[in-house]
Order: structure tokens, then C-alpha cells, then sequence
């Protein structure tokens, strides 16, 4: 009787972290927070008391008020309620979790024996939980484990430095890393495979809806000797802000993150500042000074924030052949990784840098909302804000903003992106 009950109570945890993945943004330290505090069953239930109007935003923030008094951001707890219940009631984790077992897939919690220890390094920004598909586990599949980024516009030297690496270190028994995306990502895991490796990709979307969909034999062949995995819910589209935080998890999980090709504006700069953070080791292969697509790996390399690096020798070298232990006295950084996609680490200058992007520019609300719109059809306030995943009053706001920034106007069904003049 008692197996029993322990066996319901830990099936009611896992289907209140399935519905809290659905309704937060990945790394929402607030959320991440107040699960830590108050346990995933009573956060999911306040959040939907919220959204059922049964109770305010205000009243469910003043209720914790004595529990998460000293929680960061706790300040802004009763604008955050009223977010997270935009997708309160649409959000159903046991429905969830019955169509990822149809997949074959399943959902990893930090209590699972498989929950991956080196994710704990991300403190406040860690997931609440995992999506995962693939034969892998992932708590021995990331025991030593090397991420491998680069451009997608690969030239041919990226992706053969990109393959020879990753071929070497999958023989070295080394798990590869990466986002399944075209270019570098792709050559690393195809040679991890090629050598019978163990690769894992983690996606920016939900893991049932492979991205990008020409990569969907790659896909199945990481299924096979590796894992897919997700901190979004199945069903999930992938956006630029869910690409950008999926990124942490890419450097969390590995000893080192090694960026083989990179432009001046390039994504894998963003997992090196995250690997940055966690004081994860960083490694860059330099290009020809001609290529644009070594921009940003040489850059990394004269700020003295990535090894430079040409073969497999060096990176086996640099991470010492240890097991990854950053913090294994239980001690957490100080200040959990900066989630937002421009930074102090890696500066931006030199005569070289292509011109500003506005969206840079945009607080993370803005860059959410930007990044739902479409530039052909007109969405209305409502979807928008259940699409991002805010408050219909917020969502105004920052649909004001983007259209005074030039980025958005106004139709007579709804709003629409504006195409930037190039």
C-alpha cells in the first residue's frame, strides 16, 4: 500500500513538471524558483486557480509571501502569475506525458536517477524537467560529453574539422553534443554515428516535431544511438529566444563546448558564453582570416576566451580526461548564468562587426513577441499573448514598442512583423 501511494504521489509530481513545462519559458528562474520552494503540485495549483479566476494574481502572490520572501524576483510574483496563467488551463501534463510514451519517449525529473548531475551547476536556471527520446540515458551518456557548435552555413573546412572531431572523441568514448541544426551540428552528429558513438541533440522545440524537418533521417538515426531531448513541451514550436536558452543546456552538459565555425553574429557564440559562466572550458578551431565564418571563433580566441584548438589531442588535453566535476562539493555558483543573448564576455567590437541588429536591441518581452509574429499573417492580441506566453496588457505593451521601433504595425485583424530594410 504504501509502494503504491509513493508510486501516485511521484505520478502526480511528474504530471504537474509536464503542465509547468507548458506553461513557462525555459529558463524562468522565478518558476524554477518557487517549484524548488513549494513543490510542482502546489505551484500548478495556484497557477490554475488563477486562471479559473477563482483566485487573483495579487492574492496567490500574497499567500507565498511569507514562504518565498527572500526568492529572487520574488517582487514581480503576482505580474509572473498572471503570465504563467495565459496557458494555465490549456496546459494538461498527464495528457502530455500519455502521447510521449506513444512516442516512446518519456519525461526525466532532477528525482530520476537518469536527471543529468552537471544541469545542477545552472542553479536557477535549470530545467524543471526534460522531454526525452532516443535508447540513451541520460545520466551516463553525460558523464564525459564534449558539445561540438558552429555556423549553419558551414563551409566545407568547418564541417570537416567538425566531422574529424567528432569522429575522434565519439572513439575516445566521449559522448557528442549538439542542436541538430544544418551545418557544423549535423557533421558532429554523423560522425558520432559513423564511429558508433553516443550523441544527444537538444532541440529548441518540442522533441516530437524534428528541426529542422531535412534533418528528420539524422534525427532517427540519433535515436538510435543517442537521445533527443527537450525542456519544451511536445507540440512546441522552436523560436529565436527558445534557441538562444536552449543553448545553457548544450554548455551545462558538457565538459567542454568547442565552436569550430562561427561568424561575428553567430548563435554558437551565445552556448560559449553560457559554457563561459559555468566556468565550463571553451575551445574554438581557428579559420582562414578570409572566411567570415571565423569571425567569431577568432574573436573568442584574441579576448582569451576560448583554447585555440586543431585536433582531438588538444581537447582530450585541455579537459584533462577528468569527469566533469564543477561544484561537486554541492555548492552552487553564486549567481545563476545570464539567460539574455548579448553579454560582457564576448565584446563586440572591431571594424569587422556587421551592423546592429535592432532586435538586439529589444528587452527579452519585446524579442518574445517579435519572434510570434508573422510577416504574411495578421495575428490578433489574444494569440499573440498565448503564444508567448504573457499577459494580454503586456503583450500590448510590447506590441506598442516593436511597432514604434519599426518592427511591427497594426492591421484590421491584428499585428504583423515588418520585414527589415537590409
Amino acid at each position: 500500500m504504501n509502494d503504491d501511494r509513493r508510486s501516485d504521489e511521484s505520478g502526480d509530481i511528474r504530471a504537474a513538471v509536464a503542465a509547468l513545462l507548458r506553461i513557462g519559458e525555459p529558463g524562468d528562474g522565478l518558476l524554477t524558483g518557487l517549484v524548488d520552494e513549494v513543490g510542482p503540485i502546489a505551484v500548478l495549483a495556484l497557477i490554475r486557480a488563477v486562471a479559473a479566476g477563482t483566485s487573483s494574481a495579487a492574492e496567490a502572490a500574497d499567500s507565498l509571501t511569507p514562504i518565498v520572501n527572500a526568492l529572487a524576483g520574488s517582487g514581480q510574483l503576482g505580474e509572473a502569475l498572471d503570465r504563467w496563467a495565459v496557458r494555465g488551463e490549456d496546459a494538461h501534463g498527464q495528457r502530455d506525458l500519455e502521447a510521449m510514451q506513444r512516442l516512446g519517449g518519456r519525461l526525466v525529473i532532477p528525482s530520476d536517477d537518469e536527471w543529468p548531475p552537471a544541469l545542477r551547476d545552472l542553479g536557477p536556471a535549470a530545467p524543471l524537467g526534460l522531454w526525452v527520446r532516443g535508447k540513451a540515458r541520460l545520466n551516463a551518456a553525460l558523464q564525459r560529453a564534449a558539445a561540438i557548435v558552429g555556423a549553419r552555413a558551414a563551409s566545407n573546412y568547418g564541417t570537416k574539422c567538425a566531422s574529424d572531431l567528432a569522429w575522434d572523441l565519439a572513439a575516445r568514448g566521449l559522448t557528442i553534443v549538439s542542436g541538430g541544426a544544418f551545418g557544423i551540428d549535423a557533421a558532429a552528429h554523423r560522425a558520432a554515428i559513423a564511429r558508433d558513438g553516443t550523441t544527444i541533440a537538444f532541440m529548441a522545440g518540442g522533441v516530437d516535431r524534428f528541426y529542422p524537418a531535412a534533418n528528420t533521417e539524422l534525427f532517427h538515426q540519433v535515436l538510435e544511438c543517442g537521445a533527443i531531448v527537450s525542456e519544451t513541451a511536445p507540440g512546441m514550436t522552436p523560436m529565436r529566444h527558445r534557441f538562444l536558452l536552449r543553448n545553457r543546456l548544450i554548455a551545462a552538459s558538457s565538459q567542454v563546448t568547442v565552436i569550430v565555425e562561427a561568424g561575428w553574429r553567430s548563435g554558437a557564440l551565445n552556448t560559449a558564453r553560457h559554457a563561459l559562466e559555468l566556468s565550463r572550458e571553451v575551445a574554438a578551431f581557428p579559420g582562414s582570416v578570409y572566411s567570415a565564418s571565423s569571425t567569431g571563433t577568432h574573436r573568442l580566441i584574441r579576448h582569451h576566451e576560448a583554447e585555440l584548438v586543431t585536433s582531438c589531442e588538444d581537447v582530450i588535453e585541455l579537459i584533462g580526461g577528468a569527469q566533469p566535476m564543477l561544484f561537486n562539493d554541492g555548492r552552487l555558483p553564486s549567481q545563476g548564468p545570464t539567460l539574455r543573448s548579448e553579454g560582457p564576455r564576448l565584446r563586440s567590437e572591431g571594424p569587422s562587426q556587421s551592423p546592429a541588429d535592432p532586435i538586439d536591441d529589444l528587452a527579452e518581452r519585446e524579442k518574445i513577441c517579435v519572434n510570434v509574429l508573422s510577416a504574411t499573417k495578421a495575428l490578433d492580441v489574444g494569440t499573440v499573448a498565448a503564444r508567448a506566453g504573457l499577459t494580454v496588457p503586456n503583450t500590448l505593451s510590447a506590441l506598442a514598442l516593436l511597432e514604434l521601433a519599426g518592427l511591427s504595425a497594426r492591421r484590421d485583424s491584428g499585428w504583423v512583423k515588418l520585414r527589415r530594410q537590409k
